[in-house]
């Protein structure tokens, strides 16, 4: 149970090109860079491509991410010191779905599915608007009645080590009956994905002991490098 709240973290986390305009405040979500009647790609920032490769700066150290595409089947796995991810997605008509996920740390591991299969973002979305999904998240031999709500907050622009981009801010929490609540904002960069993110949980007994002694209860990445192939060219960078 304690590995499969863990995975809650990283999961209650797991682009078009900016203009030359100044745009919001660093930070400061802006109506006037999107309008609610605004059709944005969630695909343009969230891009799924195979070859893409990301590293972040995060309160748990270094992280290197990367995608990997067979055929309607794509993979972002994830590692770091402490804990290494990966998940499965699968694009549909209505949306990114999350297949399943693995979770490895020098702890324990996990693995969970999703009955039905977990809405990670629609396809089209606008600002202001919220989705929600109920199910089960079937951990080894667990099975964790869950609700997943998101929602579309604004533009903003956002400065990382890598540099300052227009993002996305999306905001992502979730309920489980075993007592877990996540909150989740992340910050998807046009053609890059996802430029920062700021994920905190809030787990009772045990679990959420030791998940605060292990310093689980938050999780924050930054970009500081990103790569892409070399067939690839496309950037929201300011």
């Amino acid at each position: 149970m304690l590995t499969a709240t863990i995975l809650a973290i990283i999961i209650g986390i797991t682009p078009a090109p900016a203009g030359k305009d100044p745009g919001p405040t660093p930070g400061e979500p802006s109506a006037a860079a999107g309008t609610a009647e605004e059709e944005i790609s969630i695909l343009d920032n969230f891009p799924l491509v195979d070859g893409l490769k990301w590293k972040y700066d995060s309160n748990l150290g270094e992280v290197t991410s990367w995608a990997t595409v067979t055929g309607n089947q794509y993979t972002v796995t994830s590692e770091s010191s402490p804990l290494d991810i990966k998940q499965v997605f699968r694009l549909t008509p209505e949306g990114l779905i999350l297949i399943e996920a693995e979770m490895d740390t020098w702890l324990t591991s996990d693995h969970r599915t999703y009955l039905p299969s977990l809405l990670r973002f629609p396809l089209k979305v606008s600002i202001g608007e919220e989705w929600i999904w109920k199910g089960k998240e079937l951990v080894d031999d667990d099975v964790i009645n869950s609700v997943v709500t998101g929602k579309i907050v604004g533009w903003e622009n956002i400065t990382v080590p890598l540099g300052t981009y227009r993002c996305l801010n999306v905001h992502i929490s979730t309920t489980s009956d075993d007592g877990t609540t996540t909150s989740s904002t992340q910050w998807l960069a046009s053609g890059v994905g996802i430029v920062k993110a700021d994920i905190a949980v809030d787990a009772g007994g045990l679990s959420g002991f030791v998940i605060s002694l292990l310093g689980f209860d938050a999780y924050n990445l930054e970009l500081t490098e990103f790569i892409q192939p070399d067939n690839l060219v496309f950037s929201s960078k300011k």
